[in-house]
């Protein structure tokens, strides 16, 4: 899109307007005859399908702008897809001209606006659809995802993820089905996502290696069977969805409540036995009956984790761990006994003083000599334990905030209805306290989900580390942007994830109309 084009749409939609007004021809109160015909000949749209028409318009436009940029060496391909797709934002502008061109201003900024994210999106389009080759992407899709040494050194241990992923599909679509929405607004995103995994596990085209000196498939493994067991994870979140939304769409609210209470603590055991699969106790067969050959085995050690999937391990365990502490420090803090108040002071302001790359060095360094006599923990435990004690300390603040902002008539009303002090503050407090700082600790959540990926420092292989020595390999020397890329677009995903998931519980909270509930 042109500056001059941008000329253009100022004097016809700003500068003519203004013209029109001086010269007192008020287009509300008198038309001129052909504005009026010009007018009365653009299509309407009717307000119940204006919003899903402005989607797929938006759409198809930027489908569009990607075919000029793709086919940008044949003739009039380029100029009609690219023309095409600017009429389509116009009408769009038409659509929503009374929130966009109410006023002068406003027109002004529209189309300035408009001008720069347009420029922006085709560079974009262009750079990761057009121009980018991602077959480093595709050659090493599982070394991200479970890292380099799980591929090279248990390639055959692969099935330990599977157990965790099905039943993480099975408490996914069993919590949105209890929420009692309609069924459309999880299934399309869901068989969306669900497409674009199974492409992504089973894409495969052929490459020139320098390496191997011909064309080699850039898939590397055989997806028979993980296609299968991915095909079945994805289609048993889809069936639990249903079942669940059809017993819970009507249901009474204790009765949701007790299910949704339920799927969480689910959701913790899941955890722990998904550890307890990855790394069972033991060294040898012969320690545990689950070290045998025919069950467990002895695991794949934590040195060998990597990729994704450790961040999302690493995230998960600060979260549930970190949660408890915050929960513990933030009472310690309120009580009125020294022996609560002043270690769980000390813990905070200790922890808070220094930045989480400082800490994750001391567990690296000085946590093995302060627990070996104790403890032997590996260089995972002592990451987790450090950022379970980040998390849950700034989590203690925030909860302490909500917790003051409890009503005293509360405590009046448990200690009435004949509550214990540990009942009202894990019943009544703590539920209330979550509810008003939901945002913040949902913003926590997200900021701890990007701060595991600084385990990168000290050589663990986490994604950002495997995306940072991908470039290294013969055939891609140098393709630093789009490992990176790729692996930033993958947390940039998951966060934006959650803060969708964090609005929907908010939504259900009855939080959409306090203040600060729309602002995470």
């Amino acid at each position: 899109m042109s500056f001059n084009l941008l000329i253009l749409f100022l004097f016809l939609f700003v500068l003519i307007p203004v013209l029109v007004k001086r010269f007192n021809l008020d287009p509300d109160k008198k038309i001129p005859e052909f504005l009026n015909e010009a007018s009365a000949q653009i299509p309407q749209i009717e307000s119940n399908w204006q919003s899903i028409f402005i989607k797929i318009a938006f759409a198809f436009a930027i489908f569009m702008e990607y075919i000029s940029l793709k086919y940008e060496d044949l003739s009039y391909t380029p100029l009609l897809a690219h023309t095409l797709s600017l009429l389509i934002f116009a009408y769009v502008g038409y659509l929503l001209s009374d929130e966009l061109f109410d006023t002068h201003w406003n027109s002004a900024i529209t189309l300035i606006s408009f001008f720069f994210v347009f420029n922006l999106s085709s560079g974009i389009i262009n750079f990761i659809f057009v121009e980018t080759d991602w077959t480093i992407i595709w050659m090493n899709r599982r070394t991200l995802i479970v890292g380099p040494n799980f591929i090279s050194q248990f390639g055959g241990e692969i099935w330990r993820l599977w157990p965790p992923f099905y039943l993480l599909t099975i408490l996914v679509g069993s919590a949105y089905g209890s929420l009692g929405e309609a069924r459309g607004k999880f299934l399309i995103p869901y068989s969306i996502f669900s497409i674009a995994t199974i492409l992504f596990l089973h894409y495969d085209a052929d490459y020139d290696s320098a390496s191997k000196g011909g064309l080699v498939t850039n898939r590397g493994f055989d997806d028979g069977k993980a296609l299968l067991l991915l095909i079945g994870g994805l289609g048993l979140g889809g069936i639990s969805f249903l079942l669940s939304n059809k017993y819970y769409k009507d249901a009474e609210e204790y009765r949701i409540n007790y299910f949704q209470n339920t799927l969480i603590n689910t959701a913790v055991i899941g955890f722990i036995g998904m550890i307890f699969i990855l790394d069972p106790p033991g060294e040898s067969t012969d320690d545990y009956f689950w070290n045998s050959e025919g069950l467990l085995g002895t695991g794949v050690k934590p040195a060998a984790w990597g990729g994704l999937v450790l961040n999302l391990i690493f995230a998960s365990a600060a979260l549930v761990v970190g949660f408890g502490i915050g929960i513990a420090l933030a009472f310690g803090r309120r009580s009125n006994l020294p022996v609560f108040w002043i270690p769980s002071v000390g813990v905070i302001e200790v922890i808070r003083s220094g930045p989480l790359v400082a800490w994750l060095f001391f567990a690296q360094i000085l946590v093995p000599d302060l627990l070996d006599p104790v403890w032997e923990a590996d260089i995972a435990s002592r990451v987790i334990l450090v950022l379970s004690l980040f998390f849950g300390c700034y989590l203690a603040e925030v909860l302490r905030g909500g917790l003051q902002a409890v009503p005293h008539g509360q405590y009046e009303a448990a200690t009435a209805l004949g509550l214990s002090p540990i009942q009202t503050k894990l019943q009544i407090e703590l539920p209330q306290a979550i509810r008003t700082t939901l945002p913040a600790i949902v913003s926590m959540m997200i900021g701890m989900l990007k701060d595991t990926s600084l385990v990168y420092f000290f050589g663990i292989y986490d994604a950002f580390r495997v995306a940072k020595d991908l470039p290294a390999q013969w055939d891609f020397i140098g393709q630093h942007e789009q490992s990176l890329l790729f692996v930033g677009m993958i947390f940039w995903t998951l966060s934006f994830y959650l803060s969708k998931v964090s609005k929907r519980i908010e939504k259900n909270l009855g939080l959409t109309h306090e203040g600060g509930g729309e602002a995470t």
